[in-house]
């Protein structure tokens, strides 16, 4: 099978689906996130101290050399998509899956002190989730919603790849 690249808002269960959603296909898992950490050396904050832009770029050359990767399942960071680039490099040999969970249940679960873009409050969550929805709908192949179980998630994402 191809690469699966899981898209969408921090805290909306991208990684956990990824690995379940990997162990279930047999196929290797990535996380953006702890690849971009290995790879530059330096924690997601440490490059959010330099700036944003200093993360979009490591952000890039991951998504750049995972796109390279076979039968395996990417989760992406929630920003991912606010480069076009980095879309482009996964879409031609991978199903786009975008995770779609409700504001509110992210919230019930999501700890702002670790992530840098919500380190204003949880209030910044509905401003990211109006900045990038129509992003995550335009890149994805399928759009999942993820408001009942991972179960029942991991259940919805199999029955649309096959």
């Amino acid at each position: 099978m191809r690469k699966i690249v899981i898209i969408g808002m921090p805290g909306c269960g991208k990684t956990t689906i990824g690995k379940l959603l990997s162990q279930r296909l047999n196929m290797n898992f990535v996380d953006m996130d702890e690849d971009i950490v290995k790879t530059e050396g330096k924690s997601i904050k440490e490059l959010f101290e330099n700036g944003e832009n200093c993360f979009r770029e490591a952000e890039t050359r991951c998504s750049l050399k995972l796109s390279e990767m076979d039968s395996t399942v990417v989760a992406t960071g929630g920003g991912t998509i606010k480069r076009k680039e980095n879309i482009d490099c996964f879409n031609e040999n991978s199903i786009i899956i975008f995770i779609n969970r409700p504001v509110e249940n992210i919230l019930k679960d999501i700890d702002c002190g670790t992530r840098p873009l919500l380190a204003e409050g949880k209030k910044r969550l509905y401003t990211l989730y109006e900045e990038r929805i129509d992003l995550y709908k335009k890149y994805c192949h399928i759009e999942i919603d993820n408001s009942g179980t991972i179960e029942n998630t991991l259940d919805k994402i199999i029955d649309a790849i096959k």
